[in-house]
């Protein structure tokens, strides 16, 4: 695992707003989710491209503006409305770093009761504010100990390089896009390392935040997603209550 590390160590970026400077980086801060806008909060659906074990993925993001202290809160839920992850990151001049995560899984000896995973923060970069092709890649590492297996640790690492822009439609609107390769490294340390690693891609649109994120499993499992919708918690609820009922 050494070397995937080192290797993939990132850069630290500083930026404004979206235009190109001068020295060939490209500020793009507006295609990061849209802070203001999520203040009252919203869910975003994501819907899956081809077969997919999970289903529909549903995110909440709420951000929370104190002056000049800017954070988004996410939560992610799949069937059922129960939280899966909630991530709390802080916006700098540089990006947006990851400040805490937290994981839920069911309790072995009961079902209906949830234990959340504290999770360490090793490197924190989540989205640079200002990139350039083949400028460098952005690290994110997270470890943390599984429950239900006494003495193992996970390590999750992720390297995102700015591959260019594009164009995207949604709703019928097209968006200003930028493309970022991503690459996954998934260790598990119990008396020795078991190491896997995955290739996938991420697009960012201007004023909506991440439109489309993809992962190869295995050559016969290719998990992608796309946003479908943005609406506010309540309907959410609400569909989940007439899911219930039927």
């Amino acid at each position: 695992m050494k070397s995937f590390y080192f290797y993939f160590i990132g850069m630290t970026v500083l930026g404004l707003q979206a235009c190109q400077l001068g020295d060939g980086y490209q500020d793009i801060r507006n295609y990061y989710f849209p802070l203001k806008t999520l203040e009252s909060g919203l869910v975003y659906e994501y819907e899956p491209l081809g077969i997919s074990p999970n289903g529909t993925a549903y995110w909440y993001y709420r951000s929370l503006i104190d002056g000049d202290e800017v954070n988004l809160t996410g939560t992610y839920y799949e069937q059922e409305l129960i939280p899966q992850q909630l991530s709390n990151e802080r916006m700098t001049g540089a990006g947006m770093i990851l400040q805490d995560l937290f994981l839920y899984e069911n309790d072995s000896s009961n079902a209906e009761v949830q234990i959340q995973i504290p999770v360490q923060v090793i490197e924190d970069d989540v989205f640079p504010f200002r990139v350039k092709e083949n400028g460098g890649v952005y690290l994110y590492h997270i470890r943390w100990q599984p429950p239900q297996d006494s003495g193992a640790t996970i390590d999750v690492i992720k390297n995102r390089r700015y591959l260019g822009d594009t164009t995207i439609t949604f709703q019928d609107q097209q968006y200003a896009a930028l493309i970022f390769e991503l690459k996954e490294l998934i260790a598990y340390d119990k008396e020795g390392v078991l190491e896997q690693e995955y290739n996938g891609r991420e697009i960012y649109a201007k004023g909506l935040g991440l439109y489309y994120y993809s992962k190869r499993i295995s050559e016969d499992l290719h998990l992608r997603y796309q946003l479908k919708d943005r609406y506010p918690m309540e309907r959410l609820e609400e569909k989940f209550r007439l899911q219930y009922q039927e």
